[in-house]
């Protein structure tokens, strides 16, 4: 530990970008992660099912125009570019619905997308659930499917952010894992692990940042942790950030998005990749449950959880949310599937320490307030992450262009002139 030109706290999408940046300009850094390895939210865990499996990111989203996907043809990576959200089937009652129930419940959810990108596009920044009509049968799969995309509540998301997002260009799974991806493109950089810092002071000319492993200055820092985190004060600033600051971050918070994995003894017989959800009889707390079938032809059963849904399972022990999920698959394959699990694995992004939430959405009202994170903070701290993209938030890609642009303004704040 000594002096920089530039620090990094944190070594997910956004600062593992910014460190490269950094390492190909020749100037003096280091980059801070506070756990035991890189990549934040793109984490591919290979151990636990003993095949890949992304506990978060794992879409190329935007695939076209996304950067990832180039790195990936690049560096060998597979992913599917023929499966789409478009193959979407429904399950109930251990089958497949009909497909006139499917058409049903699939057009309204398209219409309430089109209705909230309608009013986004016309400049309204309001409440998702201004949309959605009032005692539709389909409500329980549209609000699932918002939580998804956004990782909040239908009452929580603005229509302006949204409508601001941009999507086209496909969504790829990535076969061998978005988090592979992202720590193989950042092979070669140096990362200082298992390093939380604690208290930032930049009350003097240099920045002083305090870590598990001393303190270090820095002529300028990049500050690439979750919003959340900064929203939990998980990191100490003297003086504290700017009020209008810290409100940006409360506008612009991280929901929850989490998933549960089942291995199964042998891939569910006449299903190829497919998304779906299981809708459950009666009126239980839980009536829709997502199923991400066979993926890559593995012998897998995934479930997205999201927004208070994702947060009330998270909450659950591992027996009684497992036991949810074993019930969709009984839902929609047959009480057979009760035999098969072999092993479950499930994400708790929600209460991790290091992250504390799913990926930011603007709450209603307060979409501006995503441009108040592109400015330098006290010609020294300058922000990265998927929450300061107002076209890509909530993406690896989107992370990693806001940890180029963080490198080229902290370069410029730590230049004598």
């Amino acid at each position: 530990m000594s002096d920089y030109d530039i620090a990094v706290i944190g070594a997910g999408a956004a600062g593992l970008a910014a460190g490269l940046k950094l390492q190909a300009a020749g100037r003096s850094f280091i980059v801070l992660e506070a756990r035991d390895r890189i990549g934040g939210r793109a984490f591919t865990d290979t151990a636990t099912l003993g095949l890949p499996f992304d506990c978060g990111a794992h879409w190329l989203h935007a695939a076209a125009q996304n950067p990832f996907t180039k790195i990936a043809d690049r560096l060998g990576i597979r992913y599917n570019s023929r499966i789409s959200f478009d193959d979407w089937m429904l399950f109930a009652a251990g089958r497949e619905a009909p497909e006139r129930i499917t058409e049903e419940a699939g057009g309204y959810i398209d219409d309430v997308l089109r209705r909230i990108d309608k009013a986004g596009a016309k400049g309204k920044d309001v409440v998702f659930s201004d949309f959605i009509e009032e005692g539709n049968p389909w409500n329980m799969l549209v609000r699932q499917l918002i939580g998804q995309i956004t990782s909040h509540d239908p009452e929580d998301c603005s229509t302006l952010d949204s409508w601001r997002y941009e999507e086209d260009g496909g969504d790829f799974p990535v076969e061998d894992g978005y988090g592979t991806l992202v720590a193989r493109h950042a092979a070669g950089l140096p990362v200082t692990l298992s390093a939380p810092v604690t208290r930032i002071d930049w009350s003097g000319r240099d920045v002083k940042i305090e870590t598990s492993k001393g303190t270090i200055t820095a002529r300028a820092i990049i500050l690439a942790v979750p919003v959340n985190v900064l929203i939990a004060d998980g990191i100490r600033f003297t003086p504290a950030l700017p009020e209008k600051l810290v409100s940006a971050f409360h506008d612009c918070p991280m929901g929850v998005s989490e998933k549960l994995a089942m291995l199964l003894d042998r891939p569910v017989e006449g299903m190829g990749h497919v998304y779906g959800d299981v809708v459950f009889p009666g009126n239980g707390p839980f009536r829709t449950f997502n199923l991400h079938v066979n993926p890559f032809g593995r012998p897998l059963l995934v479930s997205h959880m999201a927004g208070t849904w994702g947060r009330d399972m998270e909450r659950l022990g591992d027996r009684e949310a497992e036991a949810m999920a074993v019930e969709a698959a009984v839902e929609a394959f047959g009480s057979g599937m009760r035999k098969r699990v072999v092993k479950t694995l499930r994400t708790h992004w929600a209460s991790d320490p290091w992250t504390l939430g799913g990926y930011s959405h603007a709450r209603p009202g307060r979409a501006a307030s995503r441009l108040l994170f592109q400015e330098p903070v006290g010609g020294r701290i300058v922000l990265a992450g998927e929450h300061c993209s107002i076209d890509s938030y909530s993406t690896v890609h989107g992370a990693h262009y806001s940890g180029i642009a963080a490198a080229r303004a902290a370069m410029a704040l730590a230049t004598p002139g």
